[in-house]
């Protein structure tokens, strides 16, 4: 049993997820369930989920779309897509958005947490090759295992260029990005100091130079890979 693994089920069937909760909820899986894409993304602003399992055929914004959305925002977690639908087309439509595996309905429990527990050793692996924001303990940690704490500002800043997935953020995005959580109005002056800050910081605390690149008429991004928990 591969352990230590943070699993998201989004299934809009009350008494299916809290079945399929139950059935998870083993020494070393920490489980959580959702019903629709808009809870999702609530539990994604506090939470990285290391596999998503997640039901085509939901209200509002269907397993697809969701896969697709995921795949861009969080390119290296796991994304299992349950569904009835068994036409190679369905099959060939989730794969395309992004999905890891397709199982269709109803799932082999044996089958189920053979996929998960490969899922996971492969994420484990990746993330041996990243930078870790973790935003519970408010720090930044190197591959390496060096790490720093950072402020409010600055796990807010790192969290908004990671979730860019390597794409530049103008700085209206990241201005907008600051005012709403620290409830207060940056400013583009503020905004480079806090950058400045933060480039000084890791650069004596975790050996990494120049952090956050500027694009002249781009905006800002990450110079490192980093990983969400």
């Amino acid at each position: 049993m591969f352990a230590d693994l943070k699993i998201l089920l989004v299934e809009d069937n009350e008494h299916l997820r809290e079945e399929m909760l139950d059935f998870l909820a083993r020494p070393g899986w920490t489980v959580h369930g959702v019903d629709c894409g808009e809870e999702l993304n609530t539990y994604l602003s506090q939470n990285t989920p290391d596999v998503v399992l997640l039901d085509v055929n939901l209200p509002y914004e269907d397993g697809y779309s969701i896969t697709a959305r995921l795949r861009t925002t969080h390119p290296d977690i796991g994304i299992v897509l349950l569904t009835a639908r068994v036409r190679p087309i369905d099959r060939a439509t989730g794969y395309q958005a992004g999905a890891d595996v397709y199982l269709t309905k109803p799932t082999n429990t044996d089958e189920l947490i053979a996929v998960i527990e490969n899922l996971g050793k492969r994420l484990k692996r990746l993330e041996m090759q990243y930078f870790i924001l973790d935003r519970l303990a408010g720090k930044l940690r190197t591959p390496e295992g060096r790490s720093c704490a950072l402020t409010h500002s600055e796990l807010r800043l790192i969290e908004l260029l990671a979730l860019s997935a390597g794409r530049e953020v103008d700085v209206d995005q990241m201005l907008t990005g600051l005012s709403v959580k620290d409830e207060r109005t940056a400013t583009k002056e503020s905004l480079a100091a806090l950058i400045s800050r933060l480039r000084s910081k890791c650069k004596t605390e975790l050996e990494v130079e120049n952090l956050i690149s500027a694009s002249r008429g781009l905006g800002y991004r990450l110079t490192v890979p980093i990983q969400l928990n």
